[in-house]
């Protein structure tokens, strides 16, 4: 990309179009205490081979997660991509593509929307799924906003043991509509007949699968809907929510496909029963036919404010993320069902191969006695932020210390195994945290 700097008098130009005098008078409105006075501290001008010497120094810093054997999870994992996932995804029709306004000339990429909602319907056992969402937390924020909007009642009840950072995503979405969130360690109990939503992450943070039939039918007792945070992955073995009459179903479909990157980009999906589908945010893709019988693809739903009255609007989602939303559907594709199931049993197997191995070591125990899917959580017994930076000097990205999150589990930490891990590379994590904790 060519780049052409601005000339002082160029600068003067645009000052005086805009009918100010200085760069000064322009940002009169920034108070003063949050401006910068005198020179910036910046380095001097380099020429351009010096400015890309210095950035490639700069980058050369990074430690590559190709380089690390990782086991890091808590809501971004890392799942085999085969080729054939970006070789077509990156096709010109479909990496250039916008939204598809017009039908008409829009064909192949309603239709991959379409297909996206419709294997994600069966992943969860819900009734319609939209479009896609920005990622998995502003989807759960999104559906917690939307329950209050369905229930007209502004109390929001979140498990403690739902991702912090999708709980404080809702905390964020809530203040500016009117909704209170109140965080429990035991939902159930806290339900009462103003709370428009009661949510759940399945598994849980700690990777942890309990039963959700009991909550749901304390929710559904008192006029609450169930949101449930799924993992897609898990429920390639575990019962679909829709099956346990869940109303709202979210999560990030990053898993489904996407590589991980620097913790994006992401694609969040979000599911519900049929009687709330004109109250779902975004989009949603429907199937029809033209006036000779043939098949074809349009926007059946836009709840959006760019497309309706904005009192009329369920959000202000502006757009999706339909070529993340490709992504996982041609790896979904690719797997096919049989080859879903494989993959999540697998993931499941690995785990507690690790499991079991790990809470051999002395001192070394699981956090809670309870069924877990790929993911779970051992107290170290030891600092585990200084276990973790141990292991990464041995090239083992270990997992994620959870005591950042709940101070009082300062020596515990989140592990997560997918079908990539090998024995192998399990029994060298077992080994390098043994020779650490002992």
């Amino acid at each position: 990309m060519g780049y052409i700097p601005h000339t002082d008098a160029d600068r003067s130009e645009m000052l005086k179009t805009i009918g100010v005098s200085s760069i000064e008078e322009l940002f009169h409105e920034v108070p003063a205490s949050l401006r910068v006075e005198g020179d910036l501290n910046v380095p001097e001008a380099l020429d351009e081979y010096s400015l890309v010497k210095e950035l490639r120094a700069i980058g050369a810093k990074n430690t590559a997660l190709s380089s690390l054997v990782n086991f890091l999870g808590a809501g971004i994992y890392e799942h085999y991509v085969p080729s054939l996932v970006m070789q077509l995804v990156t096709r010109g029709e479909f990496l250039t593509a916008y939204t598809p306004y017009q039908p008409e000339a829009s064909q192949g990429y309603l239709q991959t929307i379409y297909e996206f909602q419709s294997l994600i319907c069966k992943i969860t056992g819900m009734e319609v799924a939209n479009a896609s969402m920005y990622d998995g937390a502003t989807a759960f924020a999104e559906a917690c906003i939307m329950a209050s909007g369905v229930t007209n009642r502004t109390r929001i009840v979140l498990s403690d043991s739902i991702h912090p950072h999708y709980r404080s995503c809702v905390e964020t979405f809530s203040e500016p509509a009117d909704c209170t969130t109140s965080v429990s360690n035991d939902p159930i109990a806290d339900i009462d007949h103003e709370t428009a939503c009661v949510a759940v992450q399945y598994p849980d943070f700690f990777g942890r699968v309990k039963d959700l039939k009991p909550l749901v039918e304390a929710a559904h007792r008192h006029g609450a809907l169930v949101v449930v945070v799924a993992d897609p992955v898990a429920l390639g073995v575990l019962v679909p929510p829709g099956q346990l009459g869940v109303d709202v179903v979210v999560g990030e479909a990053q898993a489904l496909g996407v590589p991980m990157g620097f913790g994006g980009p992401l694609v969040g999906y979000f599911c519900v029963k049929r009687e709330l589908v004109r109250a779902i945010p975004g989009r949603i893709v429907g199937r029809t036919q033209d006036k000779d019988g043939r098949r074809g693809f349009v926007m059946t739903l836009r709840t959006r404010e760019q497309d309706i009255r904005r009192e009329k609007a369920t959000s202000n989602i502006c757009t999706n993320q339909a070529l993340m939303a490709l992504v996982a559907t041609i790896w979904m594709c690719s797997l096919g069902k049989q080859g879903f199931r494989k993959l999540s049993e697998t993931c499941i197997q690995k785990a507690h191969y690790a499991q079991r191995e790990l809470c051999r070591i002395p001192g070394v125990k699981l956090l809670f006695d309870e069924p877990f899917a790929y993911e779970f959580a051992i107290d170290l017994g030891h600092d585990a932020d200084r276990v973790r930076d141990q292991l990464l000097k041995q090239g083992i990205l270990a997992g994620l210390p959870l005591g950042e999150y709940y101070p009082e589990l300062k020596n515990s930490m989140l592990i997560a195994v997918t079908e990539v891990r090998t024995k192998h590379e399990i029994d060298d994590l077992v080994a390098a945290v043994a020779r650490v904790v002992n």
